[in-house]
């Protein structure tokens, strides 16, 4: 297949074909050689420069000894990247994978905070709402609070609602513990978290939840997430909707300082130590 412009699909099934080469011990140089290909064809797949046929995927992995289940998931990989414009996937890996290789990135909350800044008990709350086993509410807990770890590494900047700020999860001291978290990541050099007020009114309705990804060398990218779903868009007009979005959001929004004053303001209300009746109740107490 020739080369051809990298998309966000290929990058990560070629990060897969990589690890799996990885795992035999073999340099690119080595595994060309064994395999019968170029140097550099192993190269610019293992980079999404260059397309792979499933044949290709499962000759390579193959090589590479991996399981049946292995050769299922790259060959769908494979698939999947041969589809342009957009695509769903569960996999929650493609997601980490995506957030971890971009060079920065743009999101907004309007209805809850943002899962890369929620705390483990707000997330469970929310968790909670959407999985009834346990040990599937612990699994997405874990995966989420896993996916926090980028945090500080790039440039992060948040667009909170303010109405998400003080839309209720949980009780009063969860929320309070919630808003200080988000004070402390504020403070951050590469975290910027961004309030829109809610005097903003109409002009601060700006539609649902999204993740605006920016990558070196690569186009950027759409995440879009619902119950474990989630939706990529890597087509060009749609991503530049998108990022006119942002622009809007931003001429609305408070700036860095002003958001962590609203942060700290909200913090205070939630704040059970402040409300007599509230902290009487966190006791126990009669009121």
């Amino acid at each position: 297949m020739r080369d051809r412009e990298s998309n966000a699909r290929s990058r990560e099934l070629g990060v897969e074909l990589r690890k799996l080469r990885q795992r035999t011990g073999c340099s690119a140089l080595e595994f060309a050689r064994i395999v019968g290909w170029s140097n550099s064809k192993v190269s610019r797949i293992e980079t999404g420069l260059r397309g792979i046929t499933d044949v290709d995927v499962v000759r390579y992995a193959v090589y590479c000894r991996a399981t049946p289940g292995e050769v299922d998931d790259l060959v769908s990989r494979c698939r999947e990247a041969e589809v342009p414009g957009l695509w769903l996937s569960r996999r929650l890996s493609t997601l980490v994978f995506h957030e971890s290789s971009a060079s920065s990135s743009v999101s907004y909350g309007p209805l809850v905070v943002p899962e890369l800044l929620q705390t483990e008990r707000y997330a469970r709350a929310l968790v909670s709402r959407e999985a009834g086993d346990e040990r599937d509410i612990g699994g997405l807990i874990e995966a989420r609070m896993s996916r926090q770890e980028v945090l500080g590494r790039r440039q992060f900047t948040f667009f909170v609602h303010e109405q998400a700020l003080r839309f209720p999860v949980g009780d009063g001291r969860l929320m309070n513990e919630q808003m200080l978290k988000l004070l402390l990541l504020a403070e951050h050099p590469w975290i910027g978290v961004r309030v829109v007020p809610l005097a903003a009114g109409v002009g601060g309705a700006l539609g649902s939840e999204f993740e605006l990804l920016r990558f070196d060398g690569a186009r950027p990218l759409i995440h879009l997430g619902h119950c474990g779903v989630s939706l990529f868009v890597e087509d060009a007009s749609l991503v530049a909707a998108y990022q006119e979005h942002v622009v809007a959001i931003a001429d609305v929004a408070l700036d860095r300082g002003q958001s962590r004053e609203a942060l700290a303001a909200v913090a205070a209300e939630f704040d059970v130590s402040e409300n007599p009746l509230d902290a009487q109740a966190a006791e126990g107490k009669p009121q």
